[in-house]
């Protein structure tokens, strides 16, 4: 019966955002055909295409879509074969979900904090978890047959009046772990594949992606950059593709920098009408290594947004991996409640001295997709990126990749011997990644960074304690700032 109550909210649901759809289509003029495409298929196209490998093994995970919760696939090369279909009442997601609004943060929405969070606590609960939702021959299965309201419920009137938000999110953290991993064993074992691409809500979650990478005999794994349902277009953009291609393959996603980008006269005008004094600098990958050496705190906006949930590097607040107290201070700044440490953004070359086993899973790593355990090395000269339990989420930096991030690493390495830098997303808490010039100079001004770097443009804020005289000579003026100057 509960099971019969669920499906028929979700057929409701779907009935409503179709005909909703069509009608802000036809609200905003736009007559064109629609074509809707499988919530799943297109989570699995879009991690399969965008992976590069030639066949392997393809499974998505999420709260549900289309009635399903997760679908595998295998690839030889040619065609997708669908191999399961699992119903998505029995989710484990939404387990996940439920714990994240008991512990009074937003579903769907933070659930980074009780992944980040479940390092600090002890897996009291996890029998109370198990006895809900299990692995079972090859399926996810919802024990206790609960869904929603009455799924946190239950849990809620299981839990001690004193409980910690910290063993809950260890508790949730621990199933998620086993219930998936055993849930992808199966199927790379029954099908012999040696290359994983993954997507889905589910895969957001980098310490299960950590997991899921140290299985033996897996080669290669690739988590699809905005694994969650913003991916979904991109999804349905190849199905499109496949169904209407003459000849040829869809190309791999080498880089996630397929967002707006902004002129230098927009710039301009927005850093002169927001009244602060800004220089033009040539080298401005250099001077903002030289300011990261200092202590600053740099703001970058720089060339093409990012798809996806994570900035990586055209989009982000810069600093120094060493001060661990940053987590706190800049966090406060940010108005951000955090449990895990922000994520380093490193060089490639310099990365196997950082991270263990990073073999099969570089390429996840370029998109922050995933978290390593860290060398002690790495944990004596960057604490700043380490989390308590002694791992990291890095981007590894390539120079072909985004050169102009390269080159702020590497001569922040020149001068600090770290092949590493901070790397957060450039916005204030609850609000998207910064877009636009004046989305940047606002989140700046608001947050009170030390130096704004926007394109080659640097906007110092007017309460950095950082002195004007300690930044490198200049070379050269833009001939756009002599009146300026």
């Amino acid at each position: 019966m509960p099971k019969q109550l669920y499906h028929r909210m979700r057929v409701r649901i779907s009935q409503e955002r179709r005909a909703g759809i069509q009608r802000l289509l036809k609200e905003t003029g736009i007559e064109a055909p629609i074509r809707y495409y499988n919530h799943h298929l297109c989570h699995a196209l879009s991690a399969y295409h965008a992976s590069g490998f030639d066949s392997g093994l393809i499974l998505t995970l999420d709260g549900g879509g289309d009635g399903a919760c997760s679908h595998v696939y295998l690839s030889d090369g040619r065609a997708l074969k669908r191999l399961f279909n699992l119903d998505s009442f029995h989710s484990v997601g939404n387990f996940y979900a439920y714990v994240t609004h008991i512990c009074g943060f937003k579903a769907s929405i933070h659930e980074g904090k009780i992944t980040g969070l479940a390092a600090y606590g002890q897996p009291k609960y996890a029998d109370l978890f198990s006895s809900l939702v299990t692995y079972r021959d090859g399926e996810i299965v919802n024990v206790g047959s609960v869904y929603r309201g009455a799924a946190i419920r239950k849990i809620q009137r299981s839990l001690p009046a004193n409980f910690k938000p910290q063993d809950l999110s260890s508790s949730i953290q621990l199933v998620l772990e086993d219930i998936v991993v055993r849930y992808v064993r199966h199927w790379l074992e029954k099908t012999g594949a040696t290359h994983l691409a993954l997507a889905g809500g589910v895969f957001a979650n980098v310490k299960l992606n950590q997991r899921i990478a140290e299985l033996p005999g897996l080669t290669a794994v690739y988590i699809f950059p905005q694994m969650g349902d913003g991916g979904l277009a991109a999804g349905a953009a190849y199905a499109l593709d496949s169904a209407t291609r003459r000849q040829g393959e869809p190309v791999p996603l080498n880089n996630v920098y397929l967002g707006p980008a902004h002129g230098e006269s927009e710039i301009l005008r927005e850093a002169r009408a927001s009244d602060l004094p800004f220089e033009f600098r040539p080298e401005i990958e250099r001077d903002i290594a030289a300011l990261l050496a200092r202590g600053s705190v740099v703001a970058r906006f720089a060339g093409r947004m990012e798809f996806g949930p994570r900035a990586l590097g055209n989009r982000s607040i810069l600093y120094q991996p060493t001060d661990p107290s940053v987590n706190d201070w800049l966090n406060k700044r940010l108005k951000r409640t955090e449990f895990m440490p922000f994520a380093p953004s490193v060089l490639a070359d310099g990365a196997a001295g950082c991270f263990h086993m990073l073999n099969n899973a570089r390429r996840a790593a370029e998109f922050m997709t995933i978290t390593f355990d860290c060398t002690e090395w790495m944990k004596a000269k960057c604490p700043a990126v380490v989390h308590v339990d002694g791992t990291a989420r890095p981007q590894l930096v390539y120079p072909e990749i985004n050169p102009s991030f390269y080159k702020i690493i590497a001569e922040y390495r020149k001068l600090t011997g770290l092949p590493c830098v901070i790397n957060t997303s450039f916005n204030m808490h609850e609000e998207p990644i910064v877009c636009t010039p004046r989305d940047a100079i606002r989140a700046f001004m608001s947050a009170e960074l030390d130096y704004l770097a926007i394109d080659n443009f640097i906007i110092r804020h007017p309460k950095s304690s950082t002195e004007s005289s300690r930044f490198p000579r200049r070379t050269a003026i833009h001939e756009s700032e002599r009146q300026t100057v």
